[in-house]
């Protein structure tokens, strides 16, 4: 008996702890919504470019809604959230956030009636973000026009829907902390490090993630998932047939468009559109940080490698036989698909064209076709600083089979790569998703 008392009493003194640690912060007091004018115009500028390099207003504006008053629907492995009120509207906004609740937010992903935020809110990245900057952010944020909205409540499977169980994820995948410079590195590397790896929150999009939904940190930006996009690898497993210079990445980063990469498609749109309020200094220092992922030894000859094969497979009406291991099944239906390209997309992409040539494209040498499918589907909306590269949607003059052939084309005769797998699924599924 006095052995189930003492096992019974440490039990309940463990739950205690653990609930006294998982409750641990408390809420922080509400204040008197402050006037736009008790902040500082200097520091409010320098805020908006730090909101445009996080996205904010991407992840936080739903169709049709008010800037920042959140109600866009995320699709996640566990359900739906949808992102938050961030305006300062002081009834269902953050009109009544201290600067200190709003920091506790960014670095620790608690809101200020103390209760745990999930990580699709990236304070797994943000809580390397300086207190100056952080003040800048606020004030910016709490400068903007007030919405009255209350986002939807959030859809997710038991046991991820009650909020104490991020307690749980933060201790195992969070790290807390405040970038620390590499001195190893130069000054630009280090911006650079602190932009993407903070505020950019490149990562999450770029890093494949566990089964958690925690990113890998044993394999940084080796390609990921991002609203049902394939976020293509930005190091050494990089698809670009060409390698990307500090230039072309500068160009993309700016203009949505690079003449030896293409152009920006899907989500990585909204993120050139923020990007163009950062100083190219900024821009420039991203630039050197990513690139400091990829190999660049022997560039001139990767990058002749790359230009002949281009060259050779633009598109003048026969296709090249098939290389590597016979595939009936994707011989076959890039035969077919032939015919479907040459009548709906040679026009824009036959030799001599004015698009950059597809053999050079992630998009068709990637791992996944579901990017090639999106574009097809959907068209390309051309990012603000390339308002001329743009493309038609075809998803509704293709059928599914035809549109299997399609990609099952493409890839044949504008890539080295080995066909993709499983398109005919591909297409359907993706297709559904964007209807």
């Amino acid at each position: 008996m006095r052995y189930i008392v003492m096992s019974a009493s440490a039990a309940i003194l463990a739950a205690a702890g653990l609930f006294a640690w998982i409750e641990r912060y408390p809420a922080i007091a509400p204040i008197e919504p402050p006037a736009a004018s008790a902040f500082d115009s200097t520091l409010i500028d320098k805020g908006r470019g730090l909101v445009a390099l996080g996205d904010c207003a991407v992840c936080h504006t739903r169709p049709g809604g008010g800037v920042f008053a959140g109600g866009l629907k995320l699709p996640t492995p566990f359900g739906v959230i949808y992102s938050t009120n961030i305006t300062p509207d002081p009834k269902t906004g953050i009109g009544r956030w201290s600067e200190a609740a709003f920091t506790r937010a960014m670095h620790d992903g608690i809101d200020r009636g103390g209760n745990y935020l999930y990580p699709a809110f990236p304070y797994d990245h943000f809580t390397k973000v300086t207190n100056d900057d952080i003040k800048a952010i606020y004030a910016y944020l709490m400068t903007r026009t007030p919405v009255t909205f209350s986002a939807p409540k959030n859809e997710l499977i038991f046991p991820i829907r009650y909020r104490f169980v991020v307690a749980g994820w933060n201790l195992l995948f969070l790290r807390h902390g405040v970038f620390t410079p590499d001195p190893s590195k130069d000054t630009k590397w280090n911006r650079g490090a602190y932009l993407v790896e903070g505020l950019g929150h490149c990562g999450g999009c770029h890093t494949p993630r566990n089964f958690a939904g925690a990113e890998k940190h044993s394999q940084p930006y080796a390609g990921g998932e991002a609203e049902g996009w394939h976020a293509p690898a930005l190091n050494d497993a990089s698809p670009a047939p060409l390698p990307w210079s500090s230039d072309a990445l500068i160009n993309y980063f700016l203009d949505g468009w690079d003449k030896d990469h293409g152009i920006a498609g899907g989500p990585m749109t909204d993120v050139v559109n923020e990007l163009a309020a950062l100083p190219e200094s900024d821009v420039s220092a991203i630039a050197t940080y990513i690139l400091s992922f990829q190999n660049q030894l022997d560039l001139s000859a990767r990058t002749k490698s790359a230009s002949a094969f281009a060259a050779e497979r633009e598109f003048n009406g026969p296709v090249t036989p098939m290389s590597g291991p016979p595939n009936r099944d994707a011989a076959t239906a890039a035969g077919r698909g032939q015919a479907l390209f040459a009548k709906s997309c040679a026009n824009c992409h036959r030799a001599g064209g004015q698009t950059v040539p597809l053999a050079l494209t992630s998009t068709v040498n990637g791992p996944d076709p579901r990017n090639l499918i999106h574009v097809i589907s959907r068209g390309i909306q051309p990012p603000k600083g390339s308002p001329d590269q743009s493309m038609p949607a075809f998803g509704g003059s293709l059928s599914d089979d035809n549109f299997a052939d399609l990609v099952a084309f493409v890839r044949h005769h504008f890539s080295k790569q080995p066909a993709w797998s499983g398109i005919p699924a591909l297409v359907k599924s993706t297709r559904s998703a964007n209807n």
